[in-house]
């Protein structure tokens, strides 16, 4: 069971957490406080499909890659930035597996995307803009 707790101002209310030791019988509960984070945004997801992939994709090709979508891009950056290498202890074997960027809470997808942004200025010699409520507007000038 989750239950989110909100504390503003330095005030707070424990009512679910009264309620949720009123339903249930005796015993021993452990509890696990974490700070909730967010999930990344709409905004955040829109520039990345809208602005970052696109850019990066034009990059891409200028350098010779080959690719043909945004989605090809997507999995390559996914690969290159986000995965995860899982080791066989019996065999020595390493796998890599890409993360998914929809579980990413907003700060690990903005840094999702600095990332993507210095290897787009260091290996491609292309900027991508900073994302603001205008990005659009400025990407089509």
């Amino acid at each position: 069971m989750k239950i989110l707790i909100d504390k503003v101002n330095g005030y707070y209310n424990l009512q679910h957490i009264d309620a949720f030791f009123r339903a249930t019988g005796n015993g021993s509960y452990m509890l696990s406080i974490t700070k909730h984070r967010r999930g990344r945004t709409l905004n955040q997801n829109e520039y990345l499909w809208g602005c970052v992939y696109p850019i990066l994709l034009d990059g891409l090709l200028d350098a010779g890659w080959e690719f043909t979508s945004c989605e090809q891009v997507h999995e390559f950056f996914k690969k290159m930035i986000t995965q995860d290498k899982v080791v066989n202890y019996h065999t020595g074997e390493i796998v890599e597996i890409p993360n998914s960027t929809a579980t990413m809470d907003a700060q690990q997808f903005s840094t999702y995307i600095d990332k993507l942004r210095e290897y787009a200025e260091e290996f491609l010699n292309v900027s991508i803009p900073y994302p603001d409520k205008d990005w659009r507007i400025k990407q089509k000038r």
